[in-house]
């Protein structure tokens, strides 16, 4: 019996989670009740009733120690607030230069502003905490102490970011906003302060009071004013042109065009809860309010993450510049130090002192950049779902709304089942999470591949490319099975479009088919250095129709991935990154040949990029018309030194010959001139030479 008694409890439980929020909780707000508001406000604010909560915090001030602390307390942070307000701003001195900027500096600024910015929310909510737990308190006092509680939450966390947004302040030296975004800010949020908080604590007093009826017309009004403010402070904070974000928006076309759908979500929420509060629905709009608040200022948390994480990875990178670049200082002084005083040693441990240069800020990598959008976003949705989880039992209720059906096949029997709207819902949530899932999780692939294994960079890419496909696959999979699609109706469509496939989009499917070959095969990877035709360059992007290959002058070719496949392509690092370098140099006849095979062999010893295994050789190769050919040849390790190589043993050889007095030959002529018969020699001087001789008669004069 306890048992059953237990079930039915819990099945009621659930009962009322689905359906509560679509009850109507109380009747229409109706003229003669804001006709009578004058009256209603003189009776709940009697001298009675505040004699009444005024006679309940006496009792508390000289019965609990409690309220002593508060106001020793409240007396420091008020006393103190200036030089806290003070000492945030000197933290922004510190800023700029590497050896002194540190982020705990920043770690500073936000504790001091979160001090300082707890003095009257402190008051209120202790104050709302005596009246709700006194022994003398009435129905009146609890519904005040509890409405105070809550409201000193909405005011601690408007003056927070307040105070974040002033001037010398956390967001303005440390986060680097700009200042016209901080004023707008400010000025809302001081408006926000004065009427939101004292609508919304109205508003709260009058549904502890009345859940049902709010207390007439008082309660009700005070929610519109609150809705109203909120919406009227969106609008202005997030206008396209004018708003915080406008600059934001005019470097990112992609959440230019998202801010056309939340903007005015965001702008009309407010005002559709105020309708729901109306209507007589005011248990759901409390509690979709509540929610939607709870829901903003984690987004402003969520915002403050992120410009913390971004500033500890932009200090962190700043230091690392700076120590690189006073090391190479250190060493190209030493270096100098060293030609003064003829090749003697630095003594060891003498000082070094240098200027200290001013640093820009640096902006982040790609991949932190990367992994932190992404563990934002992972965090952001978890959080949300958490947020909101309490009214998913409500969304069944979509449920009930069928939209199509459509047959399934369960344990051998068919079945016609409907499509709901809320299967096209979670439709939705699939379509968006495989969205998101496909552009940021080959960032954490990379990132994770890259930190804990030492797979090179082509092996990464195929793994990150095949989890992109696997999860597009199973969200368009998940997608068509939540809003019906069976694959036997879909079967012949899929025939009939694969034969449209197979005359129209034939190159296009061989070129998907071939890409999924590279990747699985692997003839070619990220970074390989191969020859396409006449074109020699790198393999920088694998994509599901062609493949792209940047050659040494910068420019990007495209090849069609089908021509990996059927046709002839040179890999230099497919196996094996070594590659051989062939240097052809002509002496003059007369030279001494082995000293210069010697300096040859020398050159490519002496050179730190060329390999001892497989071992440099130089051989004679042939008697030459203007020179004696020799020819020099050596082993690199990766295709990337193969210029840089050869460039570097060209000089090395020059400078050896030089110094050792062999020519390098250069293509000569023999002149054999007619002697059967005199040689006419004429001298003439520039200006008498006749102007009808040609050029051929002077140079044979």
């Amino acid at each position: 019996a306890q048992r059953r008694l237990l079930d039915a409890l819990e099945d009621y439980d659930a009962f009322l989670d689905e359906h509560l929020l679509w009850v109507r909780s109380s009747s229409l707000l109706r003229l003669e009740t804001l006709l009578s508001l004058p009256e209603q406000t003189l009776w709940i604010a009697s001298p009675s009733d505040s004699l009444e909560v005024v006679r309940t915090l006496v009792y508390q001030a000289t019965h609990a120690p409690v309220f002593a602390l508060l106001a020793a307390t409240l007396t420091l942070l008020l006393w103190r607030r200036r030089r806290l307000l003070g000492t945030i701003r000197g933290l922004s001195e510190n800023l700029g230069k590497p050896t002194t900027d540190h982020f705990r500096y920043t770690l500073a600024a936000l504790a001091l502003t979160l001090i300082a910015a707890a003095a009257w929310p402190l008051a209120l909510a202790v104050t709302g905490w005596q009246l709700k737990v006194s022994v003398e308190g009435t129905t009146l006092t609890s519904a005040v102490g509890e409405a105070l509680m809550a409201a000193a939450v909405q005011l601690y966390y408007l003056r927070a970011f307040r105070l974040s947004c002033m001037p010398g302040g956390l967001a303005a030296e440390h986060f680097r906003w700009p200042e016209s975004n901080l004023r707008l800010l400010r000025v809302e949020l001081d408006r926000l302060s004065w009427i939101f908080v004292p609508a919304l604590l109205v508003t709260l007093i009058g549904y502890n009071l009345d859940p049902l009826d709010m207390v007439w017309a008082v309660g009700p009004l005070s929610f519109l004013v609150a809705a109203g403010f909120l919406a009227f402070s969106f609008y202005r904070l997030l206008h396209p042109t004018r708003g915080v974000l406008a600059g934001f928006m005019r470097s990112r076309r992609t959440f230019r065009h998202m801010h056309r759908l939340w903007y005015p979500l965001l702008v009309l929420t407010p005002l559709a809860l105020g309708v729901l509060f109306l209507l007589g629905y005011r248990y759901a709009a409390g509690i979709w309010g509540e929610l939607f608040l709870e829901t903003l200022w984690f987004l402003v948390k969520l915002v403050f993450l992120a410009a913390l994480a971004e500033r500890w990875l932009l200090v962190t990178r700043r230091r690392l510049a700076y120590e690189a670049a006073m090391e190479r200082r250190q060493t190209a002084a030493a270096e100098e130090q060293r030609a003064e005083t003829g090749g003697r040693a630095v003594e060891e441990g003498s000082p070094f002192e240098g200027e200290e240069p001013e640093v820009d800020l640096v902006t982040l990598s790609d991949t932190s950049e990367r992994l932190l959008n992404t563990a934002i976003m992972v965090y952001g949705l978890l959080r949300l779902w958490m947020i909101w989880s309490d009214v998913f039992p409500a969304m069944r209720i979509l449920d009930q709304v069928s939209l199509w059906h459509h047959k399934v096949l369960l344990d051998g029997v068919e079945q016609i089942l409907p499509v709901t709207l809320g299967d096209i819902g979670l439709a939705l949530v699939f379509a968006a999470a495989t969205v998101v899932l496909a552009k940021q999780l080959p960032a954490v692939l990379e990132i994770a591949l890259l930190h804990y294994t030492e797979m090179p960079a082509g092996s990464r890419y195929t793994i990150t490319t095949l989890a992109t496909y696997a999860v597009v696959t199973t969200g368009l999979v998940l997608v068509s099975q939540t809003v019906g699609a069976d694959w036997s109706r879909l079967q012949w469509l899929v025939a009939a479009l694969g034969v449209g496939i197979g005359f129209g989009l034939q190159e296009i499917v061989a070129n998907f088919i071939s890409g999924i070959i590279i990747l699985f095969e692997r003839p070619i990877r990220i970074g390989d250095v191969v020859t396409v035709g006449d074109t020699d360059g790198v393999v920088t992007r694998i994509r599901s129709r062609a493949t792209t290959i940047r050659n040494w002058d910068g420019k990007e070719l495209l090849v069609p991935n089908k021509e990996f496949i059927t046709g002839r392509l040179l890999n230099w690092s497919l196996s094996d990154q070594t590659t051989r370098i062939i240097l052809s140099v002509g002496i003059a006849y007369g030279s001494n040949v082995r000293r210069a095979m010697r300096l040859l062999e020398e050159a490519a010893r002496e050179n730190k990029n060329v390999l001892d295994d497989p071992a440099p050789s130089v051989i004679f190769e042939a008697f030459g018309d203007n020179s004696l050919a020799m020819a020099l040849r050596c082993f690199v390790d990766s295709a990337d030194l193969r210029y840089p190589t050869i460039s570097a043993l060209n000089e090395a050889i020059n400078d050896k010959f030089n110094a050792a007095g062999i020519v390098i030959a250069f293509p000569q002529r023999d002149l054999h001139l007619d002697t059967t018969r005199p040689l006419q020699v004429e001298l003439r001087r520039g200006k008498e030479a006749s102007p009808g001789a040609g050029a051929g008669d002077a140079e044979e004069g």
